[in-house]
């Protein structure tokens, strides 16, 4: 009987090792591996934060003003409204009026040809209108495109003249925006 107590004692726990001590240990192994994953996460959160409140307080230094032309130079959606209105603006400060407003949206110039993906960061679009005046008004209305703060390209022109010396102009324009 001297030797069957510590023998069962041994037994027992062996038994208790290798079904409840080892497996209650490996779980935690693997709990402290996953809190240390998480702890190194949280880091990086940290330090990611810091860097957006770094960025955040540099974008804050700068002025509302430049911000607005900013937005407007580069914009992150495409307002064809305020653009026609704001083409429109500029013509009727030399008595012209912005008329036949055509919009080619990007679905359309794949539908001519264009294939592939499109792996720009920024969209485009066409406009095209007429303006009615004399040479002179349009090379100042040129002009103030030119000086527009909106980023545009003039692609196309083309003219048509009158006994009256009255032009009619005929723009095709194409301006550009962020993509989401």
């Amino acid at each position: 009987m001297k030797l069957f107590t510590p023998i069962l004692f041994l037994g027992l726990a062996g038994a208790i090792f290798f079904w409840y001590i080892n497996p209650t240990y490996l779980g935690l192994q693997g709990s402290l591996a996953e809190q240390a994953q998480f702890d190194a996460a949280l880091s990086r959160s940290r330090e990611l934060q810091d860097v957006r409140d770094q960025l955040l307080s540099r974008y804050n230094t700068f002025p509302q003003a430049d911000l607005v032309r900013l937005q407007k130079l580069v914009p992150d959606h495409v307002d064809n409204v305020r653009l026609i209105l704001d083409f429109d603006s500029m013509a009727t400060k030399y008595g012209m009026r912005v008329r036949n407003v055509v919009i080619e949206t990007p679905k359309e110039r794949v539908s001519r040809g264009q294939i592939g993906p499109d792996e720009k960061t920024y969209e485009s679009v066409i406009l095209s209108f007429n303006v009615s005046g004399s040479y002179d008004t349009f090379r100042q209305y040129l002009a103030d495109l030119e000086k527009s703060l909106r980023l545009v390209d003039v692609v196309g022109l083309s003219f048509t003249a009158n006994e009256t010396g009255i032009y009619e102009f005929t723009f095709h324009i194409k301006t550009y925006w962020l993509k989401p």
